[in-house]
This record gives C-alpha cells, structure tokens and sequence, in this order.
C-alpha cells in the first residue's frame, strides 16, 4: 500500500450520539465510504450496523427504543432519504422513498412512532414540514412554505414531541429560527420580529419550556442566549469576542457545551446553569479542532460528553468528557495503516495584511524535516464562500505534503469565523476583492522567503474552485498551474442552473440575476478568460446539483477551442467533489502529477 492509499484508507468517526447509557453510534468513514457504527463504551466491543458505498450524512439516535435514524443519498446526488435502524434490525428501512427529493431529518417523537422532516417533494424549490407514521408509513405535510430552505435545527424536536425548530434561510446573514407546533401546524418565528440575523444550533431544556441557541443578533460574534416559549422572551447569557459554534445541555438541565472558534481552533467549554453559571474546570482536549463537523452529544444518564476531534496529524475521532469523574479519553481509534505522525504535519497559524490593510488568516503546512524556504506552494483555497479552512486531518493536503509540497489554506475575506463584518466583505460587487486578498498572499510568501515564485500554484473546491478560475483569469502572471474542483465557471449560468432550492440563498451573496447580471458576468472567470496562462486541471462529479456539470464543461471548452493547456477528469457516480476512494485514489496521484510536471519538482 503506498502512502496516498494509507492516508486515503486512514479510518475517521464522528457525530457519535447516544442508543443508551452505555452504547452510542456514530459514522465511521473508512474504505468503503461512510457507515453507521456502534459502540459499547464500557466493554470497547463495536460493530458495524450499515453496509454498502452510499454517503451518509447525518445520524440520530432515539435511546428510548434503541433505534437509529439516519440520511443517505446515491451518487452524490443530495436527495437524501431518512432511514431508520432498529435496535435487533439488520437492514435499515427507507422511511421517505421519495428519490427524486430531499429530506433535512428533524427527530422521532418520545415514543418512537412518529418521524418528522423536511421534504421539497411537493415543490423542487421550497421545503415543507412533514411527518411520518412509522408503522404504516402515512404522510401528512404539517406546513406548507413559500420559499425555500427550511431545514430543522440541529435539536429540532422538543423533548416532549410538540415542536419543531426550523431554520428559514432566506439569504447569507437571514438564518432565522422558526417554530412550528406539530399538533396544529402553527408557526412563530423566534424571536418574532423581522430584523435580519442568524439564530441556530438550540439545545432543548428537558421539560421543552424553552431552549439555549446561538445568535448573531445585534452582535458582531455569535453569542449564547436562552428563548422563553410561555414569555416569548430571548435573553443574552455568554458572549466571547469569537464565535460560539455549537450547544448541547446535559439531561438534567445543569452543564452547558459549548465549542468556541478562537481564530480556527474550536476549543471545548462547559457551564454550571446550577451555580451561577461559572465554567468548569475541566480536562483539556488537544489542540485542533472540537465537533467542527460533528455534534455534541450528553448521555442520558450522568454527565458524559461526546465530541468529535480532529488536527493536521490526529484524524476525526470521537472522545468522551466526563465530567462527574473529571476524565477525557477517545473512544474511536483510526486505522493508520502504516502511517505515524511523522508522516503527517500539523499546520502552522500565520497572519498577513492584505492590499487594504485588512489582517488575513492563513494556515501553513511544511514538508516535514524542511525549512519553509523557498518552497513549492500549493495555495488552496476553501469552498462557501462562507466556510472556513481548519486545522483538520485532509488527506488530500497531507498527500501534498508528503509530495514535497509546502500548502498554503487561507481565510480569505468571506470567510466565517472572523465576525459578522468579515464574513461580508466580499458580498456582490465585493467579490473580487477576496482574489485581491490571494495576490497580497502570493506576495507576502515570496517576500517572506516561504514561496519560490516561479513554482506557485492554486487550488480549490466549489466556491475555492471559483477562486481559483478567477486568480489564474485575473492574476494570470503568478501561477506555474491551477486544479480546479467543482468550481464556477459562470455565476449566471450557474445560477441559472443550480438546485432551485439553493438559487435564492446563493443570489444574495453573489448578486441577484433579475437584478444583478452585469455583476455576475463582470466578476466571473468567464470575463477574463482570454488572460489565462497557467495550464489547468478541472475536476468534476456528473452529478453536481449545486455547481453542476456544465460550468466545468463551459471552460473546459473554451480552452481546448483556443489550444490552451487544460486536462479535464469527470466521475459519472459522483456528485459535489470526489468522495469515493476508488475515484479518489484515481484522481489525487493525477492530481499530484500534474501539479508537479509544472511545478518542476522531481520525484
């Protein structure tokens, strides 16, 4: 096995909850792609409860009767279908069957017999809230909405079965939260206003009078507040000059977690509501990043915590907090396959100014055992825009790096993570300024002695594949070569062309195309692609809802027509990006290939 197949074939877990006091599930993501596991944490035995190569996105569990739910898609296409497992069952059964649409899971009632849900089968653009009988299958839609995403929130279901909180995301900073009363089908947004902020990730008090949640309201950082049903009341209760991410409250109501994003690293907290509210004390995870894609998650029993963790050289896994005997420990283990940590690199955080003086984030990952000096670089560059590059385990750039290749992950403007104001100063006519934010990057390396300046490259997924397209168009001078995955060719045409459920949140960050062509067109790569210098690789999945085949098509026809350098690699059973290790150890030794060819660096 060589390394990029060990790095590829390297096992991960993550979004471990609770089937009882003693076991939990979670989703393992090892060769065959992600499956649904258990665990007993006191006896260490686990065993696999899902088979086969689908992706699998989310995951519940109902510790009342043992079961699992979880959402699953096919080739990529994002129409998950909401499956539940039984605790005695073999094989999951597809509780939605509706192919063609997709679901956003929203829990079981107490009593395991009703599922509730979101669902766009009755309109492709917008989602309803519905629910299922589990034992004869009868649907009934219990709203019926006008736009588009309405997805339930991450504690969605009251613990008492009544309500469901959902979030109505009209645009990039309107994420608001919504309720809706299963027994009538009522629905208040909370707080009921229409001021314009982002309210989410609630966790439930055990009596279902109201619930904690993270809002960005009137604030520059999210915060923590509690909402009050019988009041309808909010209040402000913990507030940081970074960014709260996620919540959980044990099941007694007394210890509140909570992740907090200090400049990319998610740090751990945990809150005594029973004595006044002061933090713990309590063990500290390593260095990395806590539950950034994963969930925390309390036991039923006592005051055990479950969180995902992950860093440059420590791949996802799950570990428990406890807080009753004051311990922290993992409770997964990746299958390394050979690899130790020499063979992987933890990044370094770096900040430099941008063309406006603007401080811009970076992480640094160096070849182990070289100075970063002179270095070939790979500036990669994340999707969104409004995501974030964090200090995780990536095979993909770990490979990079075992390649002889320094890379460079930056935080561009755009990005989350950095406060409100950040986030937006790229929004439409801004949009170019995060590619100016990548020459200020390109510059600062060379001039710190970091870059060699004839073997610079860039890189990007979705919206990183749209930065890319738009540095190698617009700053053609620097790159020795590009790869651009999945990204935007064309915003009208993509926008023209993506899920119809996503084009209204996507046109309020990119511009409208009743209102706003001549921008789209203006700051798209398409406008200056008679610029192009640097040879490029494009990458895409056949089955993209959100940036779908055709602007890949788009540029990679043009460059061939004009005899330009350009190498096209498209997988019929994927969808947004190469998530099957088959077609992964296919495409990232091409990748590497062809990075090196014009990069000059010998094997």
């Amino acid at each position: 096995m060589n390394k990029l197949e060990s790095m590829l074939r390297v096992t991960t877990a993550r979004s471990a909850v609770w089937l009882n006091e003693n076991t939990i599930a979670f989703i393992r993501v090892g060769d065959g792609g992600p499956k649904v596991w258990e665990l007993n944490i006191n006896t260490g035995d686990c065993k696999q409860r899902t088979f086969g190569n689908e992706r699998i996105w989310s995951i519940s569990a109902h510790p009342q009767t043992g079961s699992i739910i979880f959402c699953m898609d096919k080739g990529g296409n994002e129409h998950e279908q909401i499956y539940l497992l039984e605790k005695d069952s073999k094989e999951p059964r597809d509780l939605t069957g509706l192919p063609d649409s997709r679901h956003f899971l929203g829990g079981l009632s107490p009593d395991g017999k009703t599922l509730s849900y979101a669902c766009n089968s009755r309109a492709a653009e917008t989602f309803d809230i519905w629910t299922c009988d589990i034992e004869t299958g009868e649907k009934k839609m219990v709203l019926q909405n006008s736009d588009h995403y309405n997805w339930p929130a991450s504690d969605a279901l009251s613990p008492d079965g009544r309500y469901l909180l959902y979030n109505k995301l009209l645009g990039t900073s309107d994420n608001a939260l919504w309720m809706v009363d299963l027994s009538n089908g009522k629905a208040v947004r909370v707080p009921a206003d229409e001021k314009i902020s982002a309210e989410t990730n609630p966790a439930w008090r055990h009596d279902s009078k109201g619930f904690y949640l993270v809002t960005d309201r009137d604030s520059e950082f999210p915060y923590v507040a509690y909402y009050d049903i019988a009041s309808a009341s909010m209040e402000k209760c913990y507030s940081f000059n970074w960014e709260v991410e996620s919540l959980s409250l044990s099941v007694d109501d007394r210890y509140l977690a909570m992740t907090i994003n200090e400049d990319g690293y998610f740090t751990l907290h945990i809150y005594d509501l029973q004595n006044n509210g002061v933090e713990l004390n309590i063990p500290s995870p390593p260095k990395g990043a806590v539950s950034a894609y994963g969930s925390l998650s309390w036991s039923p029993v006592g005051h055990q915590l479950l969180f995902t963790l992950s860093s440059g050289k420590r791949p996802e896994n799950v570990w428990m907090l406890d807080v009753d005997t004051d311990s922290i420990r993992p409770l997964t283990f990746s299958e390394m396959n050979g690899l130790t940590s020499n063979d992987l690199c933890e990044p370094i955080l770096k900040h430099y100014k941008s063309f406006d003086g603007l401080e811009v984030p970076f992480w640094l990952y160096v070849p182990n055992g070289v100075k970063p000096e002179n270095l070939p670089v790979v500036i990669e560059i994340h999707g969104g825009p409004e995501g974030q590059e964090l200090p995780t385990f990536t095979p993909f750039i770990q490979y990079l790096v075992s390649e002889g290749i320094a890379v460079v992950a930056p935080n561009v403007r755009g990005s989350t993570g950095y406060g409100k104001t950040y986030t937006h100063l790229d929004d439409v006519e801004k949009r170019l300024d995060s590619v100016k934010d990548i020459e200020s990057l390109a510059e600062y390396l060379i001039a710190e002695g970091i870059a060699d300046k004839t073997r610079m490259a860039v890189s990007g997924t979705s919206y990183g594949g749209f930065m890319t397209l738009s540095c190698v168009t617009r700053l053609p001078k620097l790159w020795s070569c590009a790869v651009d995955t999945v990204g935007m060719y064309n915003l009208e045409t993509f926008l023209e062309n993506t899920a119809e459920y996503r084009r209204a949140h996507r046109e309020s960050e990119y511009g409208s195309l009743a209102h706003h062509r001549h921008i789209l067109r203006e700051v798209s790569p398409i406008a200056k692609i008679d610029d192009i210098e640097a040879p490029l690789m494009v990458i895409q999945g056949r089955n993209d809802p959100r940036v779908p085949a055709e602007e890949a098509e788009q540029v990679v026809g043009t460059l061939r027509e004009k005899g330009h350098t350009v190498e096209y690699l498209c997988y019929e059973d994927e969808g947004h990006g190469v998530v099957k290790l088959k077609n992964q150890l296919d495409c990232y030794p091409r990748t590497a290939a062809f990075l090196k060819k014009y990069m000059k660096i010998d094997d």
